[in-house]
């Protein structure tokens, strides 16, 4: 095997061990893997939507209420990422809603400490995803085209907005350091065009479905709010971006049914 696919693999790895909660082992984060880090995120969308679409079908035939399986699908989500991203969305909550200076936002970024905004977004976007699953689970039926579209749609999200994510990888950095640095420093021209056709293919579908590609003006708009208010993207703000890209994604869905 070559040293470029040894190093696709141990990327994909990283990948995955880091950002999900499936049983993948740890490895030493070196420059020469980091560098394929970005172009292999959406095999870990794939991974996550794959699973969720399966546990969305199987919840279709579980007699109980919709808000139980709703809430159970939310859970899923947040328990396949280890609740990651869902902190550095409370993390930015807190920082953009203090209304302070550029510095002081970055500080705040990294502060420890949960702040009365943190938890607002928190149960914000959860209430929002719950009610959204409650939505899809009570009207799109697996017996029905509608419905079947709606499973690859939950397959193709977490990929779309991990291509995404892939993409902020290459804006500007907010810190000299820090994990968004640490993780797309090393990354190449090759990546980024990988991401672009992903991002690309992985939204065909979701015009065919009848909604506009949010997704897409909702990357540009926060690429361009993370340069204006913070000077670049930080980890934090990368895992604010797949929280809110998937929920309004998910929205999308819904609004037109």
């Amino acid at each position: 095997m070559s040293h470029f696919m040894i190093n696709i693999i141990m990327a994909t790895m990283i990948a995955f061990s880091f950002l999900t909660t499936l049983p993948v082992p740890r490895l030493d984060w070196t420059p020469s893997r980091l560098r394929y880090f970005p172009a292999v995120l959406p095999l870990v969308g794939l991974a996550i939507g794959a699973l969720g679409a399966a546990f969305f079908a199987w919840l279709q035939f579980w007699e109980v209420s919709l808000t139980l399986r709703a809430a159970l699908m939310t859970l899923f989500y947040l328990t396949a990422t280890g609740g990651l991203h869902m902190d550095g969305l409370m993390d930015t909550c807190d920082a953009v809603f203090s209304r302070r200076d550029r510095d002081a936002r970055l500080e705040i970024l990294s502060d420890t400490h949960t702040g009365a905004f943190a938890v607002m977004g928190c149960v914000i976007v959860l209430l929002l995803k719950t009610g959204i699953f409650s939505e899809l689970l009570g009207t799109f039926r697996l017996d029905s085209e509608r419905g079947k579209s709606v499973v690859v749609l939950l397959t193709l999200i977490p990929v779309y907005s991990r291509a995404g994510l892939g993409l902020l990888l290459y804006f500007p950095f907010a810190r000299k350091d820090g994990l968004a640095r640490a993780l797309g420093s090393a990354s190449t021209p090759i990546g980024r065009f990988v991401l672009l056709i992903t991002y690309s293919i992985a939204g065909v579908p979701f015009v065919f479905f009848g909604a506009p590609v949010t997704g897409a003006l909702f990357f540009c708009l926060y690429g361009f709010y993370c340069i204006k208010t913070f000077g670049g993207v930080t980890g934090d703000l990368l895992g604010a971006f797949l929280e809110l890209s998937e929920t309004l994604m998910l929205l999308t869905l819904v609004a037109t049914r």
